[in-house]
C-alpha cells in the first residue's frame, strides 16, 4: 500500500514552498482530487499508528484528538531544535504529511471537506477546500509547527478553521 501511495503521490506531488494558511479565495484556484484524499487518508492511518507507538498518543479522529497532535509536535520541535545536525527539509516533510493528512481528514470526516491541489501565486499544493470555500494547506502548517515552533500551533490553527 506505501508503494502505491508514494506511486500515485510521487504522480501528484508539485513543488511544496511552505504554503500554510487560508488565504484571499480570488487568488486562488482548487481542484477536488480523489487521489489526493487516498494519499491523504494512508498518510494520515500512517499518523495515528506512528503517534500510538512512540509517542503514546490516541488519535481517534474527533475534533478533540487534535490536541494530542499538538502535543506530539511539541515533542517533535523540541527534538528537532536539539538534533544536529537538523533533519533535512524531505524528514521534516515525511512527518509533515502524516500528521498534517490526520489533521485535514479529522477536518474534513468531521465538518466536510475535499481533497484537492490547490494553486496559489503560481505554485501548486495539496490541500483541502471546506464546505465554506476555504481553503487550507495542514501539511504545511505542521512543517512549520516542526521546524518554528508554537507560533505554528496545530491545535490553534484547528479552531479557527472550525470558525470559518
Amino acid at each position: 500500500m506505501k508503494t502505491k501511495v508514494a506511486a500515485i503521490f510521487s504522480s501528484l506531488m508539485v513543488l511544496f514552498n511552505g504554503a500554510t494558511g487560508a488565504a484571499e479565495q480570488n487568488s486562488q484556484k482548487f481542484v477536488a482530487d480523489p487521489d489526493v484524499q487516498k494519499i491523504a487518508e494512508a498518510y494520515a492511518l500512517d499518523a495515528v499508528e506512528l503517534a500510538k507507538r512512540q509517542f503514546g498518543a490516541n488519535l481517534d479522529w474527533s475534533d478533540a484528538s487534535i490536541e494530542n497532535v499538538e502535543m506530539v509536535l511539541v515533542k517533535m520541535h523540541a527534538s528537532y531544535v536539539a538534533t544536529t545536525p537538523r533533519p533535512t527539509p524531505e524528514q521534516v516533510m515525511s512527518f509533515a504529511k502524516g500528521f498534517g493528512s490526520y489533521v485535514g481528514e479529522v477536518y474534513r470526516r468531521n465538518h466536510g471537506a475535499e481533497w484537492g491541489i490547490v494553486s496559489l501565486g503560481g505554485q501548486k499544493f495539496p490541500g483541502l477546500r471546506t464546505k465554506t470555500g476555504v481553503n487550507f494547506w495542514p501539511w504545511g502548517r505542521v512543517s512549520n509547527r516542526i521546524t518554528e515552533g508554537g507560533e505554528n500551533n496545530v491545535l490553534d490553527y484547528y479552531r479557527v478553521l472550525l470558525k470559518k
